[in-house]
């Protein structure tokens, strides 16, 4: 059952402790240090609660300004990669602009050796579905 960490008008950060799996529910153009925070907060969920699967529902978020998109790749995507997380799925923006900044931060982020897959879904079900197949529960 997923319980909400942090909640605003451009994010919803939630989890599942038993499934080790958190979920962000994006929406709108978040800029500056409400992107940021948001992402940061992120990274705080995933260490925290030692997640191992993520769900990145961008459906309705827009544009990522280059200098958050730059700040992403030198800060974020390097954090990013040394966490728990070992699966994520995405749930691509509908903005063209948002999937290539996206694009942008996952290419970077195979740069580092890392464990993580990313997987892009069109359906919520088949994401989490990919998600908890190999998702250890206990």
């Amino acid at each position: 059952m997923m319980q909400i960490y942090f909640q605003n008008n451009f994010v919803s950060l939630q989890y599942d402790v038993k499934h080790r799996l958190g979920k962000a529910i994006w929406k709108g153009h978040l800029r500056g240090p409400e992107l940021r925070e948001a992402y940061l907060l992120s990274l705080d969920l995933i260490e925290r609660h030692y997640l191992t699967s993520w769900l990145a529902d961008d459906r309705l978020m827009l544009t990522i300004a280059p200098e958050d998109l730059q700040w992403s790749l030198e800060v974020f995507v390097p954090r990013l990669v040394k966490t728990s997380l070992v699966r994520m799925a995405r749930l691509p923006s509908h903005s063209d602009e948002n999937r290539e900044g996206v694009r942008e931060m996952i290419i970077r982020g195979h740069t580092y050796y890392i464990d993580l897959t990313v997987k892009d879904f069109t359906s919520e079900q088949e994401a989490l579905k990919w998600l908890l197949e190999q998702t250890p529960i206990n």
